[in-house]
């Protein structure tokens, strides 16, 4: 595809999985006017036949249409600007479509290994209290362990019935110490990413539930509401009779690391998805939807699970996002691009000392595949371990700085490279809205083949020539492309008057050696180094 589909193709798309039966033109187009797109039946099979051709639909006679394995595939990827924000949407949806008791949102997932073991892991989760409601679907079906939980927007109807609005802003993980939840060790803003931040901190590997129950130690993913403090009373009151026991903490100022406007009460809860958690992290294969399904409770078996007590103390630290730091990290930046030296900043690995070969190969082929910022890196040897340096892409956004060009980091994420076709991102946060650096969230889901890490900055549209010019004097590989004033890059919208340039990502080296199998611990805007203290690639 020379370009993105456009929203109205990718809206029968989603229109098409949803139905799960061929679908005709007529009820494609009565959905697509409930969604905003006042198009005819005759505008629809125009827009269906642009899908055949893609391979993206299939016709079957006069049935109707259904959406193909590549269409899905495409569904997952395409437009990414229209994705953003959507997990809020579909948060808001399935709260006004949810009816608790009655109707409640469950969340799925399909496991592959035994079931008996599966399910006993699973429930662990219940047992400990780590779980909404007590509710839980677990079934063998032909070799594979499906599983149903109830989401936690099931608690925000519940809010909702009894006149009070929730407002979701985060998901995250949550640290606990000595059995009690202490801050957040990390958010992501629903309206700043493109993927669901619990499916994206729990299939990066970034919780340990198992931990929580086995030594009090631990990460465990949640969501963060917020409710208007004229509440508190109703709120207390509805708690003593909740059936879903999900509420972690709760308070009007700082909860769990996250501070709170006037006016609010913020509202940690257990996310729906944490049962799934330590079969996960015990290695079991998995696919997972967060908030897929709409379902009778009475369809639901009942599991017995502990009483989990809300925490009401303020939080000691202030959870802030990653963009403070970034700015911070920008005015650090001296280097001169005409004497080639100064400061820099830099991301770092750490692998044991024995992966040395392993490691010196996977640098050596992230430079030659120009996966890399510049052509140096930094190696350190220490205590049986390697560290390895490589130059962040932040490291640009300080030298246009240095030039007097104003220069905003946007996004962090998955670039798709597309030979002939354009390169596009498949999967952003927003840095305003994650207070961890998306390429960490991201590091397991790149290649560094066909899927690499990159970002995307914006400056003034009048800045592009200066900028260009910059770049050219750099003789780095950091900036891939840099667009049009007002128009995408990448796929991702750019603000008027701005142009947007996509950067590679320096953690990409790191990726091609935990390609090799090598354990690998990853710091992301680790430290300023002088350039000087590095050495080129063709040295290792």
């Amino acid at each position: 595809m020379n370009q993105d589909l456009d929203e109205k193709l990718v809206e029968i798309l989603n229109i098409l999985l949803e139905s799960k039966e061929p679908t005709g033109a007529r009820i494609i187009a009565n959905e697509l006017k409930n969604r905003g797109y006042n198009i005819g039946e005759r505008a629809v099979r125009y827009h269906l036949q642009i899908l055949d051709e893609k391979n993206l639909t299939k016709k079957l006679g006069y049935s109707g249409r259904m959406i193909t394995e590549k269409g899905i595939e495409e569904l997952e990827k395409a437009n990414i600007s229209y994705r953003m924000g959507s997990i809020f949407s579909q948060i808001m949806e399935n709260l006004y479509l949810s009816n608790f008791p009655v109707k409640i949102i469950v969340n799925t997932a399909t496991f592959e290994g035994d079931y008996k073991t599966i399910k006993n892991l699973i429930l662990k989760s219940f047992e400990n209290g780590f779980s909404v409601g007590d509710y839980l679907n677990i079934q063998n079906k032909g070799g594979l362990v499906e599983v149903e939980t109830l989401c936690s927007i099931t608690f925000d109807n519940f809010l909702l019935k009894n006149g009070i609005i929730p407002l979701p802003r985060y998901g995250g993980i949550v640290k606990f110490e000595d059995y009690e939840p202490v801050h957040f060790e990390g958010v992501i803003d629903y309206r700043d990413s493109s993927i669901d931040p619990l499916v994206a901190f729990i299939t990066q590997d970034k919780t340990d539930v198992l931990g929580i129950i086995e030594n009090g130690e631990g990460y465990l993913p949640a969501n963060f509401r917020v409710i208007p403090s004229s509440t508190k009373e109703k709120f207390e009151n509805l708690l003593k009779k909740d059936l879903l026991n999900c509420v972690l903490a709760y308070g009007e100022e700082n909860v769990l690391g996250l501070n709170i406007n006037e006016e609010e009460i913020g509202v940690a809860l257990v996310g729906g998805l944490t049962p799934l958690c330590i079969p996960i992290e015990k290695g079991y294969k998995m696919e997972i939807n967060a908030a897929t399904k709409l379902k009778n409770l009475v369809s639901m078996e009942r599991r017995n699970k502990k009483y989990l007590e809300p925490v009401c103390k303020k939080g000691k630290r202030a959870v802030k996002p990653v963009l403070s730091k970034m700015l911070s990290l920008m005015e650090r930046v001296t280097y001169d691009i005409e004497e080639k030296k100064g400061d820099i900043i830099v991301n770092t690995g750490c692998v044991d000392k024995k992966y040395k070969k392993e490691v010196f190969d996977a640098l050596r082929e992230s430079y030659e595949k120009k996966l890399t910022i510049s052509d140096r890196v930094g190696i350190e040897t220490k205590d049986g371990q390697i560290f390895i340096h490589t130059l962040c892409s932040l490291t640009i956004d300080g030298i246009i700085l240095k030039n007097e060009i104003p220069v905003i980091p946007c996004y962090g994420g998955v670039l798709e490279l597309r030979s002939g076709k354009g390169n596009r991102f498949i999967d952003v946060i927003a840095y305003r809205g994650t207070s961890l650096d998306p390429h960490e969230v991201f590091f397991n889901k790149t290649d560094g083949e066909k899927n690499i890490l990159a970002g995307i900055r914006e400056a003034p549209m009048s800045a592009k020539d200066h900028i260009a010019q910059l770049n050219e004097k750099l003789e780095w590989n950091g900036i891939i492309e840099i667009g049009r004033p007002n128009n995408d890059i990448s796929g991702v919208r750019v603000e008027k008057g701005m142009i947007g340039f996509t950067t590679v990502g320096g953690i990409n080296p790191l990726v091609l050696i935990k390609k090799r199998g090598v354990p690998i611990e990853i710091n992301a805007l680790h430290k300023t180094m002088n350039y000087s203290d590095l050495i080129h690639f063709e040295e290792l």
